[in-house]
């Protein structure tokens, strides 16, 4: 099954990508396509277009800004009218949010840490196959 990657404000892009292609490796999941945003806006468009494309996609940076435009904040404000409401859930290591899952309907969007050591067992809580409320 084909997914996209986006980059927002991610530093370790190459490595981030690596570490996303090795985890994803083995399952049924291949990333068709990869992008960069570098402002909300342009993030905003590049999630649009590829869930015109695919079911998957991951956006790897931007959890940690302090400025408000975190990709967490982002996606709140993006899908606060959506309908449905994206069901959402927080990816741990440990007891640490490093990531986040949103789910409608058919659709995932798995937002990952600008960290390529963190990026496998937040791609296996993501892809496992545990059921969420839709």
């Amino acid at each position: 099954m084909d997914c996209n990657l986006i980059f927002y404000s991610s530093r370790k892009t190459g490595y981030c990508e690596s570490a996303l292609r090795s985890a994803l490796e083995g399952k049924k999941y291949k990333i068709t396509r990869v992008q960069s945003a570098y402002a909300p806006e342009m993030l905003g468009e590049k999630i649009n277009e590829s869930l015109c494309e695919c079911n998957l996609i991951f956006v790897i940076g931007g959890i940690d800004r302090g400025d408000g435009l975190s990709t967490p904040d982002i996606l709140s404000k993006a899908f606060s009218k959506n309908e449905p409401l994206p069901t959402s859930e927080m990816l741990k290591i440990g007891d640490v949010t490093e990531g986040y899952k949103l789910s409608c309907l058919k659709q995932t969007i798995v937002l990952l840490p600008d960290s390529p050591e963190k990026i496998l067992p937040l791609v296996n809580l993501s892809l496992s196959e545990k059921k969420s409320k839709e």
